[in-house]
């Protein structure tokens, strides 16, 4: 369920951005590495916008009475933007061409607009909820790629299951394959709004948007 959650929500930033409300497409959308420093030394030219998300541990563990466990999983999602111009305020507010020049203030709302509310097509006991935002403290590497990064916290409720009990076959893990019905960007979808809203629909309706994401992609 968690690896299926930060695909799901990796899927649901490209689906958003793939109908075009967001005015940008993004060029990165992968897994937290596990050592950012060298990931950022290592790694040659990392096309922006980028986003990276991690699940970052769960609290508040609930039995119900029928036997299963909640927990109140959250996952991190770090957003990026490149601008090369010499003023560093157009790496956060972006230029007048928005699908080159985005920002990362851009990146941000896009990313939470986009995510607020979504249940990803999962069993979850509770859609995700947008949490603090806060600046990337820029290191050498960072400001070397003349970056502004933002991350925000996403929880959900999730019910725990154990692959192989007989309730999840482990390949219906290996593809995430989902429709979207798109809300207009610069709306977002309240936490407490008609769970209908944004939601994943069935293969057998007309969606807006259609992504598959295989594990090991990138």
């Amino acid at each position: 369920m968690i690896a299926a959650i930060e695909l799901g929500m990796l899927a649901r930033l490209k689906a958003v951005a793939d109908t075009g409300v967001t005015g940008f497409a993004w060029k990165t959308l992968t897994t937290y590495p596990d050592d950012w420093d060298a990931y950022l030394a290592a790694e040659g030219q990392i096309n922006t916008a980028a986003a990276w998300v991690v699940f970052a541990g769960w609290s508040g563990t609930e039995e119900t009475e029928s036997g299963d466990v909640h927990v109140d999983a959250s996952f991190g999602l770090v957003v990026a933007d490149e601008n090369l111009r010499p003023a560093e305020q157009y790496q956060r507010h972006g230029g007048t061409d928005i699908a080159s020049e985005p920002g990362s203030y851009r990146l941000a709302i896009a990313a939470v607009t986009s995510l607020s509310g979504q249940s990803l097509g999962l069993p979850l006991v509770r859609p995700l909820k947008v949490g603090a935002l806060r600046p990337v403290r820029p290191n050498d590497a960072i400001r070397k790629r003349k970056w502004s990064m933002y991350a925000v916290e996403f929880t959900c409720r999730v019910p725990l299951t154990l692959v192989g009990d007989g309730e999840i076959d482990p390949a219906d893990l290996e593809v995430l394959h989902a429709n979207w019905d798109i809300p207009v960007f610069d709306s977002p979808i309240p936490i407490d709004a008609d769970p209908a809203a944004g939601r994943q629909l069935p293969d057998d309706h007309n969606a807006d948007a259609t992504d598959i994401i295989t594990l090991g992609d990138t």
